[in-house]
């Protein structure tokens, strides 16, 4: 009777496996914030947090963007913080909202030189 059951826990086992074995072994794509720096000056410390998450770009010159990769679990919101290379003080954003979905976007902030971010989603 044992043996019954243990045969028919791993025909269970082998059947779940030929079924999903694409969803179960495929890599799921993530998210992308991408910052642009159009402020003039070199930002510093940027910090984008989003879903308990924080992503890190040390040092970002005028001109340029930094593109961070992630994934959420949660529907959420973002969260940005800089400083400037010459300034001290830090600049703060928040806004925007990435969901948990199977929808895969690209959140773009433009940093402009009154502090200001310009924030846009694209699917990617």
């Amino acid at each position: 009777m044992k043996r019954l059951i243990l045969l028919i826990l791993l025909g269970v086992a082998a059947w779940y496996g030929y079924k999903n074995y694409k969803t179960v072994f495929e890599k799921r794509g993530g998210h992308d914030a991408v910052v642009e720096n159009s402020t003039g000056r070199t930002m510093v410390r940027v910090r984008v947090m989003v879903d308990g998450q924080t992503l890190v770009k040390e040092s970002l010159p005028d001109g340029q963007s930094a593109v961070l990769p992630f994934k959420v679990t949660n529907d959420a919101t973002f969260r940005i913080e800089w400083e400037y290379q010459e300034v001290l003080g830090t600049h703060m954003w928040s806004g925007g909202m990435v969901p948990k979905g199977p929808m895969l976007q690209r959140h773009v902030f433009l940093v402009q030189p009154d502090h200001e971010v310009m924030y846009r989603a694209e699917n990617k």
